[in-house]
């Protein structure tokens, strides 16, 4: 079983920042590579088809996402788990036309959350599972994590001192990075996210999701939708790479 994280980007950008990935295995040993955009269908755009082929899954894989999966309730400029969270990329209840600050980056992940649960075999909490142990699919704000478990400031994240503090909360956790290594913060923020993932299935009890749950609408768009985060403010899980 790998616990996937990704740290999405806009793919509407003129030039498209890679999709950093974070694996961790079962013991929590981290490695890191990228996933890249596809060169959207002029007539089509991004069709399920595509993105699947360009950020493949296995069956067994457990994915967390730095990305929004849904859009909001009918009538909401805004989903209830990212008003909760405060999140800076707000999702509409319309898929957002690319132009607008995060427009793009919005309008990516609903298309990918959407293309990645078509496949089946990735259940998502709420409407394919009631247990975070048993859903395969997730969301995650890693700007609302790092607060949760930060006792003290962790300073600013693209900073030597921020990056060097992230990677110690971490590693408080369980978490196993290659040696000599101080990762980017977009990689720790991937890295956060496949924690989350770990956790559901390593200390079920150290996550919660937050916001209102997931729904199908009768177009067929997920809206709404919970955020995986820390359940315990100042929790450490140590040695359960262990186990």
């Amino acid at each position: 079983m790998r616990f996937l994280g990704w740290d999405l980007t806009d793919p509407y950008a003129r030039i498209p920042r890679p999709v950093d990935v974070a694996e961790v295995d079962a013991r929590g040993q981290v490695r890191f590579s990228e996933l890249r955009w596809p060169v959207p269908s002029k007539a089509l755009g991004f069709t399920p088809e595509l993105l699947r082929a360009s950020f493949p899954l296995n069956p067994e894989d457990v994915l967390v996402i730095d990305g929004p999966q849904a859009l909001a309730r009918p009538g909401a400029s805004v989903r209830e788990a990212e008003r909760c969270l405060r999140a800076p990329g707000r999702t509409p209840d319309v898929l957002p036309e690319p132009g607008r600050p995060f427009a793009g980056f919005v309008r990516g992940g609903v298309l990918l959350f959407a293309a990645l649960h078509a496949r089946g075999g990735h259940p998502l909490l709420d409407v394919d599972t009631d247990s975070l142990e048993e859903a395969r699919l997730f969301e995650a704000f890693p700007g609302a994590t790092w607060r949760a478990l930060s006792v003290e400031k962790l300073g600013k994240k693209t900073s030597h001192a921020g990056r060097t503090r992230r990677q110690a909360v971490l590693e408080a956790r369980g978490l196993r990075f290659p040696p000599g290594l101080l990762p980017t913060h977009d990689q720790l923020d991937a890295a956060l996210c496949a924690w989350l993932g770990w956790l559901t299935r390593k200390a079920p009890t150290h996550v919660t999701a937050v916001g209102a749950p997931l729904t199908v609408d009768n177009q067929g768009w997920l809206r709404e939708g919970r955020i995986l985060s820390s359940a315990h403010k100042f929790s450490t899980v140590k040695g359960l790479a262990a186990q």
